[in-house]
């Protein structure tokens, strides 16, 4: 019986020290400067959607990917384990108000290895849903992304957005606007064909023959 219950512990810690190590990130992440490493690593769920991470004080401070014109982002996903529990196959959510509050499922269309042999990065595309504004950050051109493996890692990486500021209807740069109210030039010179006084006609001896109008 002692023995059962020692194996049954041993069994127990091992499971433990196995989960401890199944680990997957993306990056950039938030909070972490520079690469992330196992430490790093967070467990996203519907309460802690970017695990003990603060988002208010990190959103700022952290790298952003950029969000592409037709709403696509590029990341990284890195494993340190292989097998299943260090899935690089992952699901995403974006909030585009940046506050982690307001989550919406994004479309992963390149994603990473659910079962990788070895450790290492890849890289997935997702596309943000359609119509996404960021408005995060203190720019207000933020996203923040909850990345989330199928082992149940993952961690949160921000978005930027750039806006379009152009103006409807403006002119290429330095191409001088042209005003509606404007009015085409007038040819002041005498249009061809019209006659010069009959006296003066008369004078120099010419008649009313088309060919002299």
């Amino acid at each position: 019986m002692m023995f059962s219950s020692i194996f049954t512990s041993a069994a127990l810690v091992l499971a433990l020290a196995l989960q401890a190590n199944a680990h997957a990130m993306p990056s950039p992440a938030l909070g972490v400067s520079g690469l992330p490493a196992r430490s790093d690593v967070q467990r996203p769920s519907n309460n802690s959607p970017c695990g003990n991470v603060n988002i208010a004080s990190s959103l700022d401070k952290s790298t952003a990917v950029p969000a592409e014109a037709d709403g696509s982002v590029m990341l990284n996903i890195t494993n340190y384990n292989g097998g299943a529990d260090g899935s690089r196959s992952v699901s995403v959510m974006v909030d585009a108000t940046g506050t982690g509050k307001k989550f919406v499922a994004a479309t992963v269309t390149q994603n990473g290895d659910p079962a990788p042999k070895n450790t290492g990065t890849q890289q997935i595309k997702l596309d943000l849903p359609a119509g996404t504004q960021c408005t995060g950050g203190k720019a207000g051109t933020l996203c923040l992304l909850s990345v989330k493996s199928t082992a149940g890692f993952g961690g949160c990486t921000v978005v930027s957005q750039v806006q379009n500021t152009s103006a409807s209807g403006s002119t290429a740069a330095g191409a001088p606007a042209t005003s509606a109210s404007a009015k085409p030039c007038k040819n002041k010179r005498r249009a061809v064909g019209t006659r010069a006084p009959r006296a003066l006609r008369l004078s120099a001896g010419l008649h009313d023959n088309p060919i002299f109008a």
